[in-house]
C-alpha cells in the first residue's frame, strides 16, 4: 500500500482527537454553570441537527483553577435520524457519525474570560483516557467541488462563530478507533492501545494558511500497538509505530498488506521501517508530505493468480497516485535491504517462481497529483539501483529451469549487470529424451559476466528489452538431440519456425538489442545417432561472436541481424565465419552463413564425430582449407563448398560395446572409389549442391549435415 494512503488513514486518528476537542470548547460560549448541567444535552442535539445525542455520568466546575471534569461522557450519533436525512435528500447528512465513549475527559486552565468576550477558546491541556471511538462512513455522501473551498469550509464547521481555538496539549491515552462503513459493517480502520499528543493546538483563518502546522497542530506523538487498515478485499495491518513530528521519524515494527481478488492475491510484509526527516506541512487537504529517508530491513511478496480467470477485457487505467489529501510528495533516499519475491499459480502444484536476497535503493523521488502508476514513474527518481541475489522459474512443462544470479540495475547510469543467466535441464540427456516422447533440442544454457548498457528503464518497466550494448564473458550453450526417438509429426503440422530470428518472436515481450558481444564461449552440438546408438559432439571452444540488431520488433525492409564469429573446432582447428538473418523474412527464416578454415589441420581429429555418428573412421589426411557459404529458409539450402585435402584414407568400423573394429572388405572397396586429393589447380573440385531442410531437424544439424554433403560430394564419400 502506498505510504501516503497508510499516513492518511493513520491521521483519522489525529483528527478525531481534534474533533473531540474542539466540540468540548463550545461548551464555553455560554456563560454559566447551570447551561452545562441542564441544558448542554439540548444545545447538542440542536446544533448537530439532531444527529448527535450527549450522556454523561457527572460534570464538575472549577472556576478558580480552570478545570472541567466529565466522567463517563458518550456522544452517540443518532443512526436513524441520519439515514432518514439521507433519503430525503437533506444536505445536512453528515459525512461520517461518530460513537465516541471516554471514561474520563479533563480540560486544564481554560480561558472562560476570553471565550465569553473575545470569542477566543484557550486553554492549557486536554486529557483524554481510555476512549472508544466509532466512526461510521456513509460512502457516497463526499462532495465534489473545489479543494480549496472545501477546506475552507471544515475550518468553518469547527470554528463556528468563534474567532480562535487554541490548546497548548492534547492528550489522548490508551485509546480504541474504530471506522467501520455503515452499511455493509466492514472495519476500514482499527487501532489499538493508541496514545496521542498533539502540541500547540490553533484554528482560525491565518492558521489555517499557516504550512509549518499539520492538522493544526506544531507537534504530534503518536504510538499505538496495533493498526488495521482496509477492508474484506484489502488489509493492512501495523504492529508497534510510533511518529514524533520533532524528530520527524516515524517508525513501525512490521507492516502486512493483502489484497483478495477473485483471480487470486497477493501478500506483503514488511519488518523494521523507519521514516526519517518527516515533514508534513500545509492545510489539511492539500499538504505536502517530505521522508528524507526510508529504511526497510526486511520485506517479502507473495503473489498468486489465477490464469483461468477471465482477462481478456480488461484494460490498462494508469491510476493517479496521490488522490487523497497529499498534493506533492518527495523522498529523498529509500532503501530495502533484504526483500524476497514468490509467484505462483493458484490450484497448480507447480514450483513457483522466486526472487531471493533482493535489495534496492531510491534516491530522490518526486511527484504530484498528475503522477500515475507507470512506466514512466521511473523518472521521477533521480537515481534507483536494484540488487538481487537469485532468481529462479520453472518452465510449465517442467523440462527447464530459468535462473537468474548477481543482478544489479542502476537506472541512473542505465546499467545492468547479470553475474549469470542459466537455462538449466531438469532431467540428464537421456531422461530428457524419455520425458519429451519426440526427437528435440535440450538446450543447458549458462551466460557469464553479462553487462547490458543504455538500458531503457521505462520500458523494462513495461515488459521490453531495450538494450544498446550488450556483452558477456565466458559462456557455455550445449544442445543435445536424441535421433532414436521418432519424430512430432502430429503435433507440428506445418513449417517448423525453430532457427534463432524465429525462435526469438515466440517471446510474449520485446527485445531489441543493438550490439551483443560475446567472448570465451563454448558451444557445443551433440546428436545421438539411432542406428549406432552412440553421440558424437560438434564442439566450439574460446567462441567470440559479435551481433548486431537483436529484435523481434516491426522489422523495415531488408532489416538484417549480422552475427561475426571466430572459434576453435573441436578445440584445434580456427573457423571464421559471419551469420545474416533476415528480420524481413524471418517468417519463412531466411538466413546465411558462411565460414572459413585457412590453417591446414589433421582430418583424424574428426573421428570423435564420424566413429559415433557414421561408423567411418578417417584413418590419414590432411585438410589444407575450408571455405563454405550457405544461403538458406525453412525448405531448402544452396550451398558452395571449397575443400582442399590430400593423402585421405578412410575405413568403416563396426561398434563392438564400447570400442570401434575395423570393417576389412567395407573399407577396401570404399578407398577405391575416394579421391584421396584435392588440390589447387584445373582438377580442383568444389560443390555447389541444393539440400532440402529436414522438417523436423534442429538449426544446428541442417547447417552441418549441409556441410557434410559437400564434403561428400567433392571427396565421393559417403557419410
Amino acid at each position: 500500500m502506498p505510504f501516503h494512503k497508510t499516513k492518511k488513514k493513520l491521521s483519522t486518528i489525529i483528527i478525531i482527537a481534534g474533533v473531540i476537542t474542539i466540540g468540548f470548547f463550545t461548551i464555553y460560549k455560554i456563560k454559566r454553570d447551570d447551561f452545562l448541567h441542564h441544558k448542554l444535552k439540548n444545545v447538542v442535539a440542536e446544533k448537530s441537527n439532531e444527529l448527535y445525542k450527549l450522556k454523561y455520568d457527572s460534570l464538575s466546575v472549577n472556576e478558580v483553577e480552570g478545570n472541567l471534569f466529565i466522567k463517563n461522557f458518550h456522544l452517540k450519533g443518532d443512526t436513524s435520524r441520519q439515514l432518514k436525512m439521507i433519503n430525503t435528500g437533506d444536505t445536512n447528512a453528515a459525512k461520517f457519525l461518530l460513537d465516541i465513549f471516554i471514561p474520563e475527559l479533563k480540560v486544564v486552565s481554560f480561558k472562560t474570560t476570553a471565550a465569553l468576550l473575545s470569542k477566543e477558546l484557550r486553554c492549557k491541556q486536554v486529557v483524554i483516557s481510555n476512549a472508544k471511538i466509532i466512526c461510521y462512513l456513509y460512502p457516497g455522501l463526499q462532495k465534489p467541488g473545489d479543494t480549496k473551498k472545501q477546506q475552507q469550509e471544515i475550518y468553518k464547521q469547527i470554528l463556528g462563530s468563534l474567532q480562535l481555538i487554541r490548546v497548548e496539549n492534547v492528550s489522548v491515552i490508551n485509546s480504541e478507533v474504530i471506522a467501520e462503513d455503515f452499511y455493509t459493517k466492514e472495519v476500514k480502520l482499527h487501532t489499538h492501545k493508541t496514545t496521542i499528543g498533539l502540541t500547540d493546538v490553533a484554528i482560525d483563518s491565518t492558521f489555517n494558511q499557516d504550512t509549518t502546522r499539520t492538522f493544526f497542530c506544531k507537534e504530534i506523538r503518536m504510538q499505538s500497538q496495533q493498526v488495521t487498515l482496509g477492508d474484506r478485499k484489502k488489509t493492512a495491518e501495523i504492529a508497534n509505530a510510533s511518529f514524533d513530528t520533532r524528530s520527524k521519524i516515524l517508525v513501525l515494527g512490521k507492516f502486512e498488506y493483502g489484497t483478495f481478488k477473485t483471480n487470486g492475491y497477493f501478500k506483503t510484509k514488511i519488518e523494521g521501517i523507519s521514516l526519517q526527516g518527516i515533514s508534513w506541512t500545509g492545510p489539511v487537504e492539500n499538504s505536502e508530505l517530505t521522508i528524507d529517508k526510508a529504511v526497510f530491513q526486511k520485506g517479502e511478496l507473495v503473489l498468486v493468480d489465477d490464469h483461468s480467470s477471465n482477462k481478456k477485457n480488461s484494460s490498462k487505467v494508469n491510476t493517479k497516485i496521490l488522490t487523497g489529501w497529499i498534493s506533492k510528495f518527495s523522498l529523498h533516499s529509500l532503501q530495502l535491504k533484504s526483500f524476497a519475491y514468490v509467484s505462483s499459480q493458484a490450484g497448480s502444484n507447480d514450483k513457483p517462481f522466486r526472487i531471493k536476497n533482493n535489495s534496492f535503493s531510491i534516491k530522490n523521488i518526486k511527484i504530484d497529483r498528475t503522477t500515475v502508476l507507470d512506466e514512466n514513474l521511473v523518472s521521477r527518481a533521480e537515481e534507483i539501483v536494484i540488487s538481487n541475489d537469485e532468481m529462479r522459474f520453472i518452465t510449465p512443462d517442467k523440462l527447464y529451469e530459468y535462473q537468474l544470479r548477481g543482478v544489479k540495475l542502476n537506472s541512473l547510469t542505465k546499467n545492468i549487470f547479470i553475474k549469470e543467466a542459466a537455462i538449466i535441464p531438469a532431467f540428464n540427456e537421456r531422461d530428457f529424451a524419455k520425458k519429451a516422447h519426440f526427437q528435440t533440442d535440450r538446450f543447458d544454457i549458462a551466460m557469464r559476466n553479462i553487462n547490458c548498457k543504455e538500458v531503457d528503464i521505462p520500458k523494462l518497466i513495461k515488459g521490453e528489452i531495450n538494450i544498446g550494448l550488450m556483452t558477456s564473458v565466458g559462456n557455455s550453450v550445449k544442445v543435445f538431440r536424441d535421433l532414436s526417438y521418432p519424430k512430432d509429426t502430429a503435433s507440428n503440422g506445418g513449417p517448423q519456425r525453430n532457427f534463432p530470428h524465429q525462435l526469438i518472436h515466440k517471446f510474449s515481450g520485446k527485445i531489441k538489442i543493438n550490439r551483443f558481444i560475446a567472448n570465451k564461449s563454448y558451444i557445443e552440438y551433440k546428436e545421438k545417432n539411432a542406428g549406432t546408438n552412440s553421440a558424437g559432439k560438434v564442439r566450439f571452444s574460446n567462441s567470440s561472436l559479435y551481433l548486431n540488431n537483436i529484435s523481434n520488433y516491426s522489422v523495415k525492409v531488408g532489416e538484417k541481424t549480422t552475427c561475426a564469429f571466430s572459434t576453435m573446432f573441436l578445440g584445434k582447428v580456427p573457423v571464421k565465419g559471419n551469420f545474416t538473418f533476415y528480420l524481413d523474412d524471418w517468417k519463412k527464416g531466411k538466413f546465411s552463413v558462411s565460414a572459413v578454415v585457412n590453417k591446414s589441420f589433421d582430418v583424424t581429429i574428426i573421428n570423435e564425430l564420424t566413429e559415433p555418428m557414421s561408423l567411418i573412421k578417417i584413418e590419414k589426411g590432411v585438410v589444407n582449407s575450408l571455405r563454405f557459404k550457405m544461403t538458406a529458409d525453412t525448405t531448402l539450402a544452396k550451398s558452395n563448398l571449397v575443400f582442399l585435402y590430400e593423402d585421405l584414407k578412410l575405413s568403416f568400423v563396426k561398434k563392438k560395446g564400447s570400442e570401434y573394429k575395423n570393417k576389412s572388405v567395407f573399407s577396401f572397396f570404399a578407398n577405391l572409389i575416394i579421391k584421396n586429393n584435392n588440390k589447387p589447380g584445373d582438377g580442383m573440385r568444389q560443390a555447389k549442391i541444393t539440400v532440402k531442410h529436414k522438417k523436423f531437424s534442429s538449426f544446428f544439424n541442417f547447417i552441418w549435415s549441409t556441410m557434410l554433403t559437400g564434403i561428400k560430394d567433392i571427396s565421393m564419400l559417403k557419410i
